[in-house]
């Protein structure tokens, strides 16, 4: 039978990758024949970018402005009945939607009101539901803590971060309610982290690290080229302290984390209920000293190693390109470049610069129950940064 994917929050970094996948007709041609694309935010398959409808591709259905924030369970089965005619077919539900606040308890419960109303009313209208996938990410292991509890490589049998932490991060306590949900039924669910995510976005998203490095050297190649005094070098120093230049971790990219969560729904019984597996792109982590002069190359210019905050020379990624929005001007007006806007952009950047260790994941529990893809990280972040160049976000040079 071929399968029907509801993909929650498929505006946001991650769900746009299972919905370009399944659309890529991974992992191959007839296993699904639809995927819905549900999203709050405006949403075409046009301003998605995502590939055009074709013979033996599957059906893409994108149902915009659904808010799960508010409402109820009845008004949401409502709609769903009205705007998705089809989703008593649906069998898998990844449900990638998430909405941001800076105070955990605060993000946990709209979170967990979210999941509610979402899923209670697919269950209400998807009788053949077999399983269901979240996403979370390190902070699962504590890497925002001012203590860490654990070392990395991380494995999943770390992911209980002590008190009064455990009850406030959303993580826990959507997992819980899925456990409380499940309870009888016969779909089954499994929670995936990764680290820190590689990919393509069509809107603002607040967790974007790409588009944070991507912006920076978009702008300063285009002033370079220009011969503009403040990007007069080839040479690019790493845009933040020291410390964190050597750090190891993967990647979570978003074509890898795509492809595992399909796996595992394609995979029921190896995978489980209720169990927690972490993925990236590669089972080798690597550092920034790896990736930084890649990333360069690929705008022409050479990557250095970061030199000190006191160093005249040292620069941050937004507060730079925020002090030359005349340039971030002329690059829209010259070269129809929109640079991508990131939702915490100075916060996620000192976020960042804050992880000065090691916060590497294992995949020993993936490869396990058979999933062994890799991508390098080269092919991870020159894929990611030519999706923003087609969306015209990303400015490689002339």
């Amino acid at each position: 039978m071929a399968h029907h994917a509801l993909v929650f929050g498929a505006s946001g970094i991650l769900g746009w990758g299972v919905v370009d996948q399944i659309l890529k007709n991974y992992p191959e041609k007839g296993v699904f024949n639809k995927v819905t694309a549900l999203s709050n935010r405006p949403l075409t398959q046009d301003n998605a970018f995502w590939p055009s409808a074709g013979p033996g591709l599957p059906d893409l259905h994108v149902v915009d402005g659904i808010d799960l924030t508010i409402g109820t369970e009845k008004g949401l089965i409502d709609t769903f009945k009205k705007r998705i005619p089809e989703i008593k077919t649906v069998t898998q539900v990844y449900y990638f939607a998430y909405a941001f606040n800076p105070d955990f308890p605060t993000e946990s419960e709209i979170n967990l009101g979210m999941l509610q109303r979402g899923l209670s009313a697919v269950e209400a209208l998807a009788p053949n539901l077999e399983y269901v996938i979240f996403p979370t990410g390190t902070k699962k292991y504590g890497i925002h803590l001012p203590q860490k509890p654990f070392e990395a490589p991380f494995t999943e049998e770390m992911a209980d971060v002590p008190q009064p932490w455990h009850d406030q991060l959303f993580y826990y306590v959507l997992h819980r309610e899925l456990d409380r949900m499940q309870q009888g039924k016969k779909w089954k669910f499994a929670e995936v982290t990764c680290g820190p995510v590689v990919g393509f976005v069509p809107h603002k998203n607040a967790y974007n690290i790409p588009a944070i490095w991507m912006n920076y050297l978009s702008l300063y190649k285009f002033m370079h080229e220009k011969g503009h005094p403040d990007a007069a070098s080839k040479d690019v120093p790493f845009p933040s302290p020291p410390g964190t230049y050597h750090v190891v971790f993967n990647d979570g990219g978003q074509d890898i984390f795509a492809r595992f969560s399909i796996y595992l729904c394609l995979h029921p019984d190896a995978a489980g209920n209720s169990e927690l597996y972490n993925i990236a792109d590669e089972a080798k982590p690597a550092s920034m000293a790896e990736r930084w002069p890649y990333m360069c190359s690929l705008y022409g210019l050479v990557g250095v190693p970061p030199v000190p905050e006191t160093d005249p020379a040292f620069r941050r990624c937004v507060t730079w390109v925020n002090e030359h929005s005349d340039q971030v001007e002329k690059l829209a007006k010259e070269k129809g470049v929109e640079l991508q806007g990131v939702g915490i952009d100075t916060g996620l950047e000192r976020f960042m610069e804050w992880i000065n260790f090691n916060h590497d994941v294992s995949l020993n529990k993936a490869r396990a129950v058979g999933f062994r893809e890799e991508q390098s990280f080269q092919e991870v972040w020159k894929t990611v940064f030519d999706r923003y160049v087609k969306a015209k976000r990303a400015y490689l040079g002339a």
